[in-house]
């Protein structure tokens, strides 16, 4: 089984708009627990954030520059059994290392045909139940997912594109949530465990002031309702 050999690798892949010095220290935490980098960035730097795989172009949206990131991973590393996603301002779970969270992963899936989320972190009364907003990939659903197109449905840019990823999963049996792993998500209006959205209007990265828009907001909610309404059409995976 390849999610249980000894060469198998594990991606953290983000699309990142932070300089390299905020982001870098959080990259070191996820190198610690043995993953590799995957970056996508709209502007080249003078200082670049260090990865493995590092693409530069337009950013089109959360959905598509992961997208590109996974196929990429995919081409290169023919190892590469589970790709994990988030964004620069997510830790990983600090107990376990990469692989020994992949070997689980490919023993309960039976394969990478599987997306799990790690549920420990249980800010905001546990929103990460609802969506996979950092969730593991495997190999398989990501070369299946969505008719080949990528495990992230490419027409959203930000907001509820984990949602439609949770939905599709469980519709396909394929969801596993883990409320032993924790990935801590530093949102940029979280303090503790609460949300407070006065503070973090002050403290808004600008380049995520029209993703967390009412008319971002309002436009990808109807998007999910119309798709979820329909059945996702789309969503459905090559065959095996």
């Amino acid at each position: 089984m390849r999610g249980l050999e000894e060469t198998v690798s594990v991606w953290f892949a983000i699309p990142s708009a932070r300089p390299a010095h905020e982001v870098e220290d959080r990259l070191r935490l996820w190198r610690e627990r043995g993953y590799k980098i995957a970056l996508f960035c709209d502007v080249k730097r003078s200082h670049m954030p260090v990865a493995e795989i590092l693409l530069i172009g337009e950013y089109l949206g959360y959905a598509l520059a992961v997208n590109a990131l996974v196929a990429e991973i995919l081409c290169r590393d023919s190892d590469a059994a589970w790709v994990v996603t988030g964004g620069d301002d997510t830790d990983p779970d600090n107990s376990h290392m990469a692989r020994e969270i992949a070997e689980e992963c490919s023993k309960h899936f039976t394969g990478t045909f599987g997306v799990m989320q790690p549920t420990g972190d249980r800010w905001d009364g546990g929103c990460i139940d609802r969506i996979c907003g950092s969730p593991w990939l495997g190999r398989e659903f990501c070369e299946r997912a969505n008719q080949g197109r990528g495990p992230l449905w490419y027409e959203y840019t930000h907001m509820f594109v984990d949602e439609e990823l949770q939905n599709v999963a469980i519709g396909l049996g394929i969801l596993w949530q883990r409320p032993d792993l924790t990935h801590i998500h530093h949102h940029f209006c979280r303090v503790g465990d609460r949300v407070d959205w006065a503070r973090g209007r002050q403290a808004m990265p600008e380049f995520l002031r029209e993703a967390n828009s009412l008319a971002h907001w309002e436009k990808f909610r109807a998007l999910f309702q119309a798709r979820r309404a329909a059945g996702f059409p789309g969503s459905e995976p090559l065959p095996a």
